[in-house]
């Protein structure tokens, strides 16, 4: 757990994440130009952020008042409404805790790691890019949709999976239990490959 000051005032992040999934993700520096896309990018997905319970939080080691006149940049140029808190990280401290520098990468900025968490406040996925490789957040979504499927249902998401498509039957649980769980039988691939649709799970 930990304090941070934010674009949207003071924030105890237990008490602000719980009961939602959560993205906690660190990004170099504000007025840099990959963090300016990543910004706007998941500011644009406003709608869909809101409809799957997801909030964001991103740390920085750039101060507030940069943060806000570059964010009103942000949102004019690309008339968005950059609705989620975005963090000081004062001296770097929490990106160093959570292991979001990498030295060999900069000893100034932190790299673009992600924390993905569920309501419960468990971390359930990292992810890491490096300082110049920006984030895909259809990709981010792709991997809360599977995380909260997997929650639901006990399925796992095969390779390139999209929400809606076929899913893994990862047990040897019966064909009335997946039955009743999906409304369809389940269809089996190879002898350790056992698919069913998922319908509105």
């Amino acid at each position: 757990d930990f304090s941070v000051k934010t674009t949207q005032g003071d924030l105890r992040f237990s008490q602000w994440a719980a009961g939602g999934w959560t993205h906690l993700f660190s990004h170099p520096a504000a007025f840099m130009p990959v963090c300016t896309t990543e910004i706007a990018a998941l500011a644009s997905y406003g709608d869909v952020w809101r409809q799957e319970n997801v909030r964001h939080l991103a740390l920085t080691g750039s101060g507030i008042d940069d943060q806000i006149i570059w964010h009103e940049q942000i949102e004019g140029f690309f008339d968005i409404d950059i609705d989620f808190p975005c963090a000081h990280d004062a001296g770097l401290a929490l990106s160093r805790l959570f292991g979001m520098l990498h030295e060999k990468e900069s000893d100034e900025c932190a790299v673009r790691k992600s924390f993905i968490l569920d309501p419960d406040l468990r971390v359930r996925m990292i992810l890491e890019y490096p300082i110049f490789i920006g984030r895909n957040m259809e990709e981010l979504l792709r991997v809360i949709r599977a995380l909260k499927l997997r929650q639901r249902t006990g399925v796992a998401t095969p390779a390139d999976w999209m929400s809606g498509e076929v899913v893994i039957v990862p047990d040897d649980r019966c064909e009335t239990d997946v039955m009743r769980q999906f409304g369809s039988h389940s269809q089996q691939i190879m002898s350790y490959l056992r698919v069913v649709d998922p319908g509105d799970k």
